[in-house]
């Protein structure tokens, strides 16, 4: 079942419960009293009704991929922690005041207080969860950015022991770069990433090819200047 198929079902097996709440309540109540539901009675309701929103909402909220698995997992379990709990303490009281135990009004404050702590709970479950995922997700791309450009100087760096001992300055130089490369950390820029994306070409073009030593003095000079520029970027 893709997103679009997951959605529709949710979307229909919500309608399905809501009519069976509203079939619930005809049932009950048929024929409904010429003075009406009394304040209770409506207050019982209204509570059921308030109850079936809030226990469906994290369907739609808290979805689990392979992309926010790590983050989503606890967040979700928080949600539905919140949602237990204000779920049992509002059917609770909707049957106390039902049964004229509690007084609606307190039962009321009650609520409130109980739905704004869950909502801060909630809150911070899905929408921090969610920026631990955002952040996770762009910390991965720049590892995997600088991890691509020090596997490019790694292979670099191997080819240099197959160059003829005529090529010796050339190979220290490139050697030397190799080490500045391997102790540098990622760098959050669009800058710094165009730059690393420039080293790695350049590295491969130096590994895979063969050039005249004024060719890779030329090369090697770009690629110097490449890495110095990317050494005065920090985080």
């Amino acid at each position: 079942m893709n997103k679009n198929q997951l959605g529709i079902f949710k979307t229909l097996l919500f309608i399905f419960g809501f009519g069976i709440v509203i079939a619930a309540f005809f049932l009950v109540n048929y024929p409904l009293p010429e003075e009406g539901l009394s304040a209770a009675q409506k207050f019982f309701w209204a509570n059921l009704f308030i109850c079936y929103f809030v226990f469906f909402l994290p369907f739609f909220f808290s979805s689990i991929s392979r992309h926010n698995i790590d983050t989503k997992i606890t967040s979700t379990v928080h949600i539905w922690i919140c949602v237990a709990i204000f779920e049992f303490v509002s059917i609770i009281l909707a049957v106390l005041v039902l049964k004229e135990v509690c007084p609606i009004k307190p039962a009321i404050l009650i609520e409130l207080i109980l739905f704004f702590i869950c909502g801060i709970f909630v809150y911070f479950g899905y929408f921090a969860g969610n920026h631990i995922g955002s952040v996770q997700a762009e910390e991965a791309a720049l590892l995997s950015k600088i991890n691509e450009l020090k596997s490019a100087f790694s292979m670099l760096n191997f080819k240099t022991d197959m160059w003829s001992s005529d090529l010796y300055e050339q190979k220290s130089k490139v050697k030397k770069l190799c080490d500045d490369v391997k102790y540098m950390s990622p760098v959050d820029t669009d800058q710094a990433q165009a730059i690393e994306t420039k080293l790695i070409i350049a590295a491969n073009v130096i590994a895979e090819s063969t050039m005249t030593p004024a060719d890779l003095d030329a090369k090697i000079m770009e690629l110097t200047n490449l890495v110095n520029q990317r050494k005065l970027m920090r985080k």
